[in-house]
């Protein structure tokens, strides 16, 4: 997840959470007896508040509110399910102090293929049933993500040994590439 669908996220949860809590209280002071709230509630007419659905502006408010909470529904969701994949990650600065004089050169590599290998890796050792990798943006961080399930009985001070060889082997294969390595571990039902 980019860290601005994070933040949006939050802002989103925070803005519900504050009126949700700002009505709880308003209906807690009511039923406390809280003599400003019901004062409050008091000086409101009733009778103008009934009369807002005959009123010919009524549907088209109703309406045009619907449209905007599906959108915004809807946006949010797609912001959220769509997949952050990092683009190519530059791991030479492009410069003359990288190439001869005169050129400007550049290296950059796709991390697909890094985590398919890491995940090869990491399928090869005992107890491993099944290993899926994505190379993902993770709030502004390439990172390489293998989700490995494995049998009950994997050792699995072993296993995490051996992935943590691997990934210090993916970070020296990207020098001063800012990229993480993320190896999740599930374990199969037992028999």
């Amino acid at each position: 997840m980019k860290r601005r669908t994070s933040i949006l996220d939050r802002l989103v949860a925070l803005t519900a959470g504050l009126v949700l809590i700002g009505a709880a209280g308003l209906t807690l002071t009511w039923f406390v007896g809280v003599e400003s709230v019901r004062a409050f509630v008091r000086r409101l007419d009733r009778g103008t508040l009934s009369e807002f659905p005959d009123q010919s502006w009524w549907p088209t408010a109703l309406g045009v509110t619907a449209v905007v909470a599906f959108v915004a529904g809807l946006a949010l969701l797609l912001v959220n399910v769509r997949r952050g994949r990092p683009e190519t990650m530059p791991v030479l600065p492009s410069g003359p102090h990288w190439a001869d004089e005169g050129s400007d050169t550049s290296l950059s590599v796709d991390l697909g293929p890094l985590a398919a290998g890491l995940a090869g890796e990491l399928s090869s050792l005992d107890g491993v049933r099944t290993v899926r990798q994505s190379a993902i943006d993770d709030r502004g961080l390439a990172t390489l993500r293998v989700t490995v399930v494995a049998d009950p009985s994997i050792d699995v001070a072993s296993f995490t040994r051996s992935a943590e060889s691997f990934a210090r082997a993916m970070a020296a294969a990207l020098p001063g590439a800012p990229v993480a390595t993320q190896v999740l571990l599930h374990l199969a039902p037992a028999d």
